[in-house]
This record gives C-alpha cells, structure tokens and sequence, in this order.
C-alpha cells in the first residue's frame, strides 16, 4: 500500500503525470494560463500520516540559472548541459540517462498508461493506468484542476525539460499504433484530485488536495487525502521557492 500512495502523490506533486494540438509546451502553459509569475522551486517538504514516507525534495541550480541536481538527501540526480544551452543527460546513482537517446526513436510508455481525454486547456482528465503491467487490467483515472498553473512548470523549464518534451515521442500503442508528443501528458493546470476505478466502475484510489496559494497563485501548502478500498493517508506538503 505505501508504494501505492507514494506513486500517486509523486504523480500529483511531480508529475510528469501526464494537446493533441500542434502547440509547443510552453505555448500551451501560457494559452491556459495567461500572464502569470515565474517561480522556480528550490524546496519540498513532503509529510505523511506514516513517518516513514516523509521526503525532503532539494532544486539546486547553477550561476546560468539551470537546475543542476535534484536530491531528496538519499538519492540525487545531476543535470549536464552542453554549449548550446541544452540538456545532454541525468546522472543519478551512477547511472547516466543521455537525452539524445529518447530521440532515436518512439519511448514505449504503454507499459505504465495512457491518457483518454482532454479538457479544453489541454488538461489530461482521463488517464488509463496499468497498475501491475500492461497485460493488466486497467485503472481509470479521473483527474481534476484548480485554475491555477502547474507549479512545476517552470522549474521543468529551467532543466530544459520542456524542451525535451517537445521533441520526444512517446509509443503508447503494443505495435507502436499510437505515437503522441511528450509535451501532451503535462498537466498545464494544478491538480486538486484523481479517482482511480476498475473496469466495472468501482473505486480503488482516490486523492483529493487543497491548496494554500500566494499572491501569484502558486502552491504554498497543500494537503492530500489519500484513501484506498483498505488503507488512508494524509500527506502534506510545503513550497519553497527562489
């Protein structure tokens, strides 16, 4: 159960969650968003109802304002770029993921899910998860928003990430019948809930979070309740940004 909440809250707070339009990421960001403050994440305090979940999430950036690594005191991940200003590859643990790889060819992602539907920001609100293996049957996720923007975005945007999503495809189909745009599993908007249901319209998870905004409408404070068919949690989290 815990590796149940743990990946649903990291999906709502980190996300890379998960439009079909042509936009780039960020042309989406600012079509659903308007004219809204750049805020860069330095710091997420993450506490839950079981101690032992408790995380500790630090954003370090360099003198060209990029973010360098990314480390919860246990495990952290360095960011390389090259002259060009472009990301080049994430090292953690000894283990180097070179960016120019993804491009090569279709990632295969319908091993962990697919997004179903859309709202008209380009928001995913239907996700299909496959919560043991594609082979398994499908969880369906039903996700909801605030109006205010995805909290992560900008500090994706300093580690070069969006620029990555634009250009990786991602293979969501067995024998690769659908090929979609990385940029398109970005929620644009922050998410205040998802409900996870079996095929036969049965609830198995569901998260539900209220936020505490500043004056540029970014999260400084939000609590979750995470409840399943036989266990619940509460986490919360606290925001801090450069």
């Amino acid at each position: 159960m815990k590796k149940i909440f743990t990946t649903i809250f990291t999906l709502l707070a980190v996300i890379m969650i998960l439009s079909g339009c042509q936009k780039s990421t960020e042309e989406g960001f600012n079509s659903a968003n308007g004219d809204v403050a750049e805020k860069y994440l330095k710091r997420l305090e993450i506490s839950s109802s079981v101690s032992s979940e408790n995380v500790t999430i630090y954003v370090n950036y360099d003198n060209q304002n990029r973010v360098s690594s990314v480390t919860d005191g246990t495990v952290s991940h360095f960011f390389t770029y090259n002259s060009n200003n472009s990301l080049v590859s994430v090292t953690d643990e000894g283990e180097t993921l070179n960016v120019s790889d993804l491009y090569q060819s279709p990632y295969d992602a319908f091993e962990t899910g697919n997004v179903l539907d859309y709202d008209n920001k380009g928001n995913p609100v239907r996700i299909e998860w496959f919560e043991d293996g594609y082979y398994a049957d499908p969880l369906v996720g039903e996700i909801t928003y605030d109006p205010n923007p995805n909290p992560f975005f900008y500090t994706l945007k300093a580690a070069k990430i969006i620029d990555v999503m634009d250009r990786v495809s991602l293979n969501f189909g067995v024998h690769g019948q659908s090929i979609i745009k990385a940029r398109q599993l970005l929620p644009y908007n922050n998410i205040n809930g998802i409900i996870f249901k079996d095929l036969s319209g049965n609830t198995k998870y569901e998260v539900h979070i209220s936020y505490t905004y500043d004056a540029d409408k970014y999260p400084v404070s939000a609590v979750a309740n995470a409840q399943s068919t036989d266990d619940s949690r509460v986490y919360e989290a606290h925001y801090f940004y450069r």
